[in-house]
């Protein structure tokens, strides 16, 4: 795995925002984040990337399922479209902890999904999940 990675960080919550930046901090994850607070800046910026080579396109995304303008749903669905962002990997990061969310963001590609727990020590164990799902990626990628 390359470092430092980008992260496209789909999260409306600053306070979130602030977490999850220390927990990727916790594990050692040299990460650029990407952050946009609202679902239709982050589809704007995949079809930058989409239309532009010259735009680094992230090597993860997190995102929170729900979002102002789009659902992370949605951001997901459009991920697993592009072109050069399909394979990346693609944690939802949610306090739903709805079955039916869960099922969906499976079948729309998710790498994992990550309810968002009430405590600290919790929340801190999403920068291994991460680092899971691009070290699972890398792998991936070297055996093509």
């Amino acid at each position: 795995m390359r470092l430092p990675i980008t992260i496209l960080l789909a999260e409306d919550n600053p306070g979130d925002v602030f977490l999850i930046r220390r927990a990727l901090e916790k594990h050692g994850l040299d990460a650029t984040l990407r952050i946009v607070d609202e679902g239709q800046a982050a589809i704007r910026y995949l079809d930058q990337v989409d239309a532009d080579p010259n735009i680094a396109a992230p090597d993860a995304a997190l995102l929170d399922l729900n979002l102002p303008r789009a659902s992370g749903s949605r951001i997901l669905a459009r991920i697993r479209q592009s072109t050069r962002c399909k394979a990346i990997p693609t944690i939802i990061v949610t306090s739903s902890d709805s079955p039916l969310d869960r099922d969906s963001a499976t079948q729309l590609g998710a790498t994992a999904y990550f309810q968002k727990p009430g405590d600290l020590t919790g929340f801190m164990e999403l920068g291994q999940v991460v680092r899971k799902a691009l070290e699972q990626a890398a792998a991936h990628t070297a055996g093509l």
